[in-house]
């Protein structure tokens, strides 16, 4: 979700605020008047710096509340809107974020350090809600062993062919202990909110059991949150997602750029994004998709990203989402031409083959730029979409 500046309110005293010592005292903390709001110090950030709550809801973080800390590292932001039981994060200076599983009838109280390197609070004290404290317990963890995976996943292409070999063997290591500190903490904790965050890690088509099991278990009790809905979806899709193979499927009927037509089902994509990791057109199953094949050389493609653009910030928190695959062949210019555009999006993935480009084949692309809206239940709504016609469809369907 792309964060825009908004303006910062911070009333002190004439809102029964007050600041004594290390502490942040709130007028009447205790009363059930004050539920909902979550407050905590934070150590190793100047004052003023920015904390905002955003709430987990169709598959975006959408921000619901926002304050500065003071100059002794206090903080309290409360939702106008109280919130639902679900998963909510706290950010600081849009930097260090803090997850957490909480509801309107709770207070939750944080105690952190900033860190140097990393950039989630592992080490932060949550009192207030038991499920936010089981779920910071398992970050502590898993945390590390993803920074260090991710590290190691950049760093591979600067190795030589003998140093490849034994960076790909400590990755699988290292995938062997985040599935491990995961499947532990799921068989630990049945039952409980927070195991839906140790699914994240794990590969659907490998550990699809355990994706099972824990949905079983929170089916009653946690099934209303969006994040549950998301992850069921994603379980519910992989039972059924079709995948690219090597070589593009027969054509099925002759059509102008193009063999997929509104009415059929996408043809599933998995690829890398621009850091390595892979991206699944199904996981995005449950959401309206914007499919775009465009590239960094291609000049209409250019022109048209700032329609795209315009077209994510407006519906993006509705459940509109972009997945962008690039026909480039040079991966500095691809990046590039993302950062300098604006497209932040998480979803670009590129094979760097240019025309060769598997997704592109199989769809049988044959010019760019060219753009399908897939709905949210994998069938494609309409294609050839550019410009005001791309409105047009997300005007209908977001109304």
């Amino acid at each position: 979700m792309k964060l825009t500046p908004l303006r910062i309110l911070f009333i002190a005293m004439t809102s029964g605020i007050f600041i004594s010592g290390c502490g942040l005292i709130l007028k009447g903390f205790d009363s059930p008047e004050n539920a909902g709001t979550i407050s905590g110090n934070l150590t190793g950030v100047d004052v003023g710096a920015t904390v905002i709550l955003r709430s987990f809801k169709n598959g975006s973080l959408v921000k619901v509340a926002e304050g500065i800390t003071t100059e002794n590292g206090d903080f309290f932001v409360t939702p106008e809107v109280p919130l639902e039981r679900g998963f909510h994060q706290v950010i600081i200076n849009k930097r260090w974020p803090l997850v957490l599983i909480t509801d309107s009838t709770e207070a939750p109280t944080i105690q952190a350090n900033i860190p140097v390197d990393n950039q989630y609070l592992i080490d932060a004290l949550i009192e207030g809600s038991e499920e936010s404290s089981l779920l910071a317990q398992f970050y502590a963890v898993i945390m590390p062993l993803q920074d260090s995976l991710l590290d190691s996943q950049k760093a591979i292409s600067t190795l030589s062919n003998e140093q490849k070999t034994e960076a790909n063997k400590a990755m699988k290591m290292l995938i062997a202990e985040i599935d491990k500190t995961s499947l532990t903490f799921i068989k630990e904790n049945e039952g409980h909110p927070a195991t839906l965050a140790a699914l994240e890690p794990l590969k659907i088509e490998k550990h699809s059991a355990a994706y099972k099991s824990v949905l079983k278990s929170l089916a009653t009790s946690f099934s209303d949150s969006d994040y549950y809905v998301m992850l069921k979806k994603k379980y519910d899709a992989s039972t059924t997602a079709r995948t690219i193979p090597n070589q593009p499927p027969p054509k099925k009927t002759t059509r102008k750029n193009g063999q997929y037509a509104a009415g059929d089902e996408a043809l599933d994509i998995v690829m890398t994004d621009p850091d390595g990791n892979v991206r699944k057109l199904s996981d995005l199953r449950g959401k309206v998709v914007l499919l775009d094949f465009w590239a960094s050389w291609c000049g209409p493609c250019r022109r048209e990203n700032p329609a795209v653009v315009k077209a994510y910030e407006k519906y993006n928190s509705q459940g509109f989402e972009v997945f962008s695959v690039s026909l480039d062949s040079n991966a500095d210019k691809w990046k590039n031409a993302i950062e300098k555009d604006g497209l932040v999006w998480p979803y670009h993935v590129c094979d760097l083959k240019g025309w060769g480009n598997a997704a592109s084949r199989a769809y049988g692309i044959s010019s760019i730029p060219h753009a399908l809206l897939v709905g949210r239940d994998g069938v494609i709504i309409e294609t050839h979409l550019r410009g005001r016609a791309l409105e047009t469809e997300l005007e209908k369907l977001f109304k």
